[in-house]
């Protein structure tokens, strides 16, 4: 795989007054491909996924998409190309799964399976993982070249973990290339082709060839016993 075919960030700084949250950050997410990143709470993960989708600006570094160089005026590239899903609910309460397919634009096939039969259901009458399985829908449904999915496990009942699993792994498949995080290491692990860990403020790869978990363990990131567990 090349850099004609990734969504790469290079050396992406971000501070606020007083504290540096990435310095000099590189990743590469390859389009047809998982890459999970990992890292421990208040690493700066979400201020990379954020920067990526173009929610904040970093203090420097670059955003490259296909192997095009994003700028402050070519938002419409990055809007066009990358789609996000963040930690927060973004669907509104009183609206109904049929109401947000349609307005997504979304066909039939992209409702969850959990969901398509009840259609006049508003959000707020949703479990939390059915929440997350059709906003994960939605998101991929959009079908953008790149995803970018926040948390998308937390807070999810096990068997709908499942049918968002299955869902990422059809995006790539079908070529999407997915940024994917979530605490939940368990639930990224088994889905992830290329991952990162946040490490005092950079991005370091893991090896694709050996277990993830295994390298997270030896990183000090997860304990011996806590990898064994999931």
């Amino acid at each position: 795989m090349n850099d004609d075919s990734a969504l790469i960030l290079d050396g992406v700084f971000y501070r606020v007054p007083s504290l540096d949250i990435l310095q000099g950050v590189h990743l590469k997410a390859h389009a047809g491909a998982i890459t999970g990143l990992f890292g421990r709470n208040g690493s700066g993960k979400t201020t990379l996924l954020k920067v990526a989708a173009g929610q904040i600006q970093p203090n420097s570094g670059l955003t490259i998409i296909d192997g095009t160089r994003l700028h402050k005026q070519s938002k419409w590239k990055r809007f066009s190309t990358i789609a996000y899903l963040p930690q927060e609910s973004m669907l509104p309460p009183d609206v109904t799964v049929r109401t947000l397919v349609r307005s997504a634009g979304l066909s039939s096939h992209h409702v969850p399976d959990q969901l398509a039969s009840s259609p006049t259901r508003t959000v707020r009458t949703l479990s939390g993982g059915e929440r997350r399985l059709l906003e994960v829908a939605i998101v991929l449904g959009l079908e953008r070249d790149y995803v970018l999915l926040d948390e998308p496990f937390t807070g999810v009942e096990p068997l709908l973990i499942d049918a968002i699993g299955r869902r990422i792994e059809e995006a790539a498949a079908q070529g999407t290339g997915v940024l994917l995080t979530d605490h939940y290491h368990q639930h990224v692990t088994p889905l992830a082709d290329d991952a990162y860990v946040l490490w005092q403020k950079q991005c370091v790869p893991l090896d694709g060839d050996a277990p993830l978990h295994d390298q997270l363990v030896e990183m000090g990131y997860l304990r011996a016993d806590a990898a064994a567990r999931s």
